[in-house]
């Protein structure tokens, strides 16, 4: 590979260094409003009669290089104002300087003024316009004009994106009915880590959009993009220093409508100005937040075994209240020097953080099997985590001019921490005591209203003792480096006839780590211990004194036998209460204080003999099937063209390759006992590699069919890596640690492949200064090698696994439940279509021309492949008494497929966004809409997991007091709606209700200062 590689740099080469230009001018200059004075991003720059143009960048910079001397006509457009021309005289080896100031467009003789929402929308209408590739975008301007919680959120209002939900905020995105770690997200082109432990998604929450100039998302992958990006490219943008010194400051106080409460906020700052004659640019910015997250829930329970599975009754519905603060943190420094060869040079550092604190309450309601006189046993259950994110990025980045060459470079590192600094769970049971404890006996057959159990809680909390303990921690860590350099040289073969050719490498390395551990202390079993084992492996006596639970100590000293601590011991005197949905009495809410108190105090607990067999607190194997330590690295070339045929037709052609080599190392155990493989083994190490060359040809045209309609066609592959865990050279096989009846088997797959996807395009374009932007997309995706997880499947011997082309090593012939990673045994299809339109009233009379619509929706279909078995069944005659004969069942499985959509896929999303401005005062409405989804496949078709449709109205009011001084206010979740999920059985035809969680309307009301 290294050999073709090399020849396909020297060929490259050879093809820069044959190119011939004549033209030496270049023109160059800023396009900005002629009233306010802001840079106009994505103005179209022409000479007429060439093929020669350019586009503004964020900062309203256009360059137009390689013009032969001679007299010119440029014509400068920007939807919604007036074309402007001019007569230009190009010098060889000059530079010719021209700033255009464009007027908004002119209606019965007035001007109309250009207002925040409208020149927002305007923006991200002309960026797409002047774009060679399919590219959607949120300008900085309307990014401050949505009520959004983070950049998830505004990147949703985007058409082809639907979101996933998380603490009732987005945190992900989906694009194009594709999970979210087949879209590549950067800043300013610089690749942000995953933050997932287990897979390549990042969770968005983490990023503040007010720190950002604008969010771009590639539809069509360019050959000088990374190819791992098979929904897409999301790139978040920064840009340089304003040329006039910006100081903005924005304050707000919030409200919680679920908590009723207004202990929130949100600081955000920012500063830029330039240096030394505009050559050296800084930029500051910083903001934090402290939001109420808090969530009311609720879960039912099923027993499906009824009528020979065949039928369901609830067997418990649970209640459960999440009280949570998350705070976010960020900070930006930007430096960018102006250098001599009129290009640029930016060192960029970002940083952002996420904590989140928060502890759940749970109460169980068991239904005692639907059928028990005697009712049965209450379980209380609470959680106290913390978790926090980070993610930090530094890149320094040029835009050059040398020896006729545009040279683009880069050099960046960036990381991030996901971790769980604390994580804490409590079980207590009220064990069933007729008439004084548990559940009295509930109604049979119970199949709706599940909240009548409540009503037979007994509520005795004394009776309630101690049954289990969880701590956990988990620690991931993702470092990536990289190092790139991009060539271009712009040609000119006649002047209806020019064009660029770029050619460019890049190597990027990504070392990735995750830790995780599970301690579990079985109450249950009467394993509180008296003793502390110490750091020199002596043990003492603990000593509760002064603590809360001192007598409860006490108690013990005087009634050894009964050493477990009642529930009563972690409540107030006078316990708190919640009523969950209006109706549901949460009662009691635990002292958080003190269940960390109690594991302070008992987490080294020993018993009395010092046998590490005694431990209060023992370590969970399996919790480290996914511990792993990565190191991947990316190799790739490029060579792209673009022509331009007049100023009507782009053809862009090009190809990518990229070699990837990536090395794992994780924990296994293969310790085995007499029937199947039990929880207490052995760890040990292991390694795998895997390499893979793949060759990403691409295709695109552009055509400008008229004045007001622009047809794209793209065709070009992608590709997308697995998840980190399933390359794992893993085996982890184990009976459950707490039932002790699952037997399970959890398998890595060292071969598997990375997806490779051809992705096919239309995208139609209406625009013009009336109807704004009117855009069409169809788009279909095959996709090879798409791998998926199945997930706990029943089998019994290792007929499925050799099928996967692994190793089976023999397991006893006895049910268990696979977990393993594949490719999908044939291609995955996926389709869709997108419809867009944004408009600005300005044309129209009076009060109706200060409205600003937008508004999207995505059609989305798929189909991939499963595996499974199924179970045939072969009966023989045996006698097994004089005359006496039956028949004997003998059972084989064998591996099938099964074909449904993708995961994750709600069939149909969009948005409606509909603004108004009137003189000093704006106000927004934005409603956003996705039906409901698959979470996950099960292999029988008897319990898959679906989403449910999400709807939610947001509004934002805003009053301009002066230039400098605005005051706004956010509202989100209007409708205060819930968010639910479904069991969906296939087989008996019925859907049945989960879980439920709802958020509260919130709020905020803040001022905003630009000085």
């Amino acid at each position: 590979m290294r050999s073709v590689l090399s020849r396909l740099i020297i060929a490259i080469l050879i093809i820069f260094i044959g190119i011939t230009l004549n033209a030496q001018g270049v023109i160059k200059g800023i396009v900005s409003d002629s009233t306010s004075a802001k840079p106009l991003f994505g103005s179209n720059c022409v000479l007429i009669g060439t093929a020669l143009g350019s586009a503004t960048n964020f900062e309203g910079e256009f360059r137009i290089p390689n013009i032969e001397p001679g007299s010119y006509l440029l014509r400068v457009s920007y939807i919604g104002y007036v074309t402007k021309e001019f007569n230009v005289t190009v010098l060889e080896n000059r530079t010719t300087e021209l700033n255009v100031e464009l007027v908004a467009d002119i209606l019965e003789g007035e001007t109309v003024v250009i207002t925040a929402q409208a020149s927002g929308q305007a923006a991200a209408i002309n960026q797409q316009l002047s774009s060679n590739t399919i590219v959607n975008v949120v300008s900085e301007a309307k990014i401050q004009e949505l009520p959004d919680a983070n950049a998830a959120e505004a990147i949703g209002r985007l058409p082809g994106v639907s979101i996933i939900r998380s603490g009732g905020e987005a945190n992900k995105i989906l694009l194009r009915g594709l999970s979210d770690q087949y879209t590549s997200i950067t800043i300013d082109g610089v690749q942000i880590p995953s933050t997932d432990a287990t897979g390549r998604g990042i969770d968005l929450s983490t990023i503040s959009q007010g720190s950002l100039a604008g969010i771009e998302i590639f539809k069509a992958l360019t050959p000088n993009k990374d190819a791992d990006a098979v929904a897409g490219s999301v790139n978040l943008v920064t840009k340089k220093a304003p040329s006039k010194r910006m100081i903005r400051g924005v304050f707000r106080g919030g409200y919680n409508g679920l908590e009723n409460s207004y202990n929130q906020y949100d600081f955000s700052l920012r500063y830029g100005e330039r240096f030394f004659d505009d050559l050296l640019g800084v930029q500051l910015s910083g903001n934090l937040e402290d939001k109420i997250r808090s969530s009311e829930s609720y879960s039912i329970s099923y027993d499906r075994s009824k009528n020979n599975q065949t039928d369901y009754f609830i067997n418990q519905f649970q209640i459960i209240y999440s009280d949570e603060n998350r705070t976010r943190r960020g900070i930006g420094v930007i430096l960018d020097y102006e250098t001599p060869d009129d290009g640029n040079m930016k060192f960029n550092n970002q940083f952002y953080s996420t904590q989140r604190d928060y502890i759940t309450h749970q109460r169980d309601y068991p239904n005692g099997g639907g059928h028990s006189q005697y009712g049965s046993g209450v379980t209380y259950t609470y959680r106290d985590r913390e978790q926090d994110i980070k993610t930090f990025s530094s890149a320094l980045t040029g835009e050059n001019h040398l020896f006729g060459f545009d040279i683009d470079w880069g050099l960046s590192y960036a990381e991030s921490i996901s971790d769980f600094p604390y994580d804490y769970t409590m079980e207590f049971s009220e064990g069933s005591r007729q008439g004084t404890a548990g559940m009295a006996p509930p109604p049979a057959d119970l199949k709706s209203n599940p909240e009548v159990l409540i009503d037979y809680a007994y509520n005795n909390f004394v009776s309630a003792t101690l049954g289990g303990a969880f701590y956990r921690t988990q620690n991931n860590f993702d470092k990536n480096n990289s190092i790139f350099i991009d060539i271009l040289k712009e040609y000119s073969l006649s002047k209806g006839l020019s064009g660029e050719i770029k050619f460019g490498g890049k190597y990027k390395t990504k070392s990735k780590t995750n830790k995780a551990s599970l301690t579990y202390g079985p109450y249950y079993v009467n394993k509180w211990r008296p003793y502390d084992l110490l750091s020199d492996g002596t043990t003492a006596p603990k000593d509760f004194t002064g603590t809360s639970f001192e007598e409860f100590y006490n108690y013990y000293l005087e009634n050894p036998a009964n050493n477990l601590p009642s529930f009563s011991y972690f409540l107030d005197d006078d316990p708190k209460n919640r009523e969950l949905y209006d109706k549901y009495d949460m009662y009691p809410l635990v002292n958080r204080d003190l269940l960390r108190e109690w594991y302070d105090l008992n987490k080294d607990g020993i018993g009395a003999s010092g046998s590490l067999n005694q431990l209060e607190y023992f370590d969970v194997g399996t919790a480290h099937a996914n511990d792993y330590d990565i190191s991947e690295s990316v190799s790739s070339v490029y060579l792209m063209n673009t022509l331009n045929i007049g100023q009507d037709l782009v053809l862009l052609t090009g190809l990518r390759v990229e070699q990837e080599n990536n090395d794992y190392k994780n924990k296994f155990s293969f310790r085995r006992y007499a029937s199947f493989p039990a929880s207490d083994f052995q760890l040990d190490d292991t390694t795998s590699s895997y390499s893979e060359t793949i060759w990403l040809p691409n295709i695109q045209l552009n055509i400008k069919a008229t004045d007001y309609l622009n047809v794209r066609l793209a065709a070009f592959r992608a590709l997308a890596r697995p998840d980190f865990i399933m390359r794992l050279n893993t085996f982890f096989a184990f009976r459950d640690p707490f039932t002790g009846s699952s037997q399970e088997l959890i398998l890595g797959n060292p071969i598997l492949k990375t997806a490779k996807a051809w992705n096919f395009e239309i995208n139609a374009s209406f625009f013009g200064n009336e109807i704004g932007l009117i855009s069409l997309s169809a788009f279909y995706k095959r996709i090879d090698d798409m791998y998926h997880m199945l997930n706990r499947i029943n089998t019994s011997d290792t007929t499925l696994i050799r099928s996967l082309g692994l190793k089976a090593d023999p397991l006893h012939q006895t049910t268990y439940q696979l977990t393993v990673p594949y490719n999908s045994p044939k291609p995955t299809e996926l389709w869709g279509f997108e419809f867009e339109h944004q408009m600005n009233m300005t044309f129209l009379p009076g009060f109706l021309k200060n409205f600003v619509i937008s508004y999207n929706a995505s059609l989305v279909k798929s189909e991939t492949t499963l595996i499974g078995v199924v179970t045939d069944t072969t009966y023989t005659e045996v006698e097994i008494l004089p005359g006496v004969i039956i028949l004997n069942p003998e059972y084989s499985q064998r591996p099938v497929e099964t074909k449904q959509r993708l995961e994750e896929q709600p069939e149909l999303f969009g948005n409606v966004s509909l603004g108004y401005d009137d003189g000093a005062f704006s106000v927004r409405l934005s409603f956003f809409h996705q039906t409901e989804y698959n979470m996950s496949f099960s292999p029988d078709g008897r319990s898959d997991r679906i989403n449910g449709s999400f709807t939610k109205l947001d509004m934002i009011m805003k009053y301009q007091f002066t230039d400098n001084i605005s005051v706004q206010l956010n509202a989100n979740n209007l409708t205060n709606l819930e968010e639910e999920d479904f069991l969906d059985d296939k087989v008996n035809g019925y859907k049945i209700p989960r879980n439920s969680s709802r958020y509260g309307l919130t709020a905020d009301l803040g001022i905003r200062i630009d000085l």
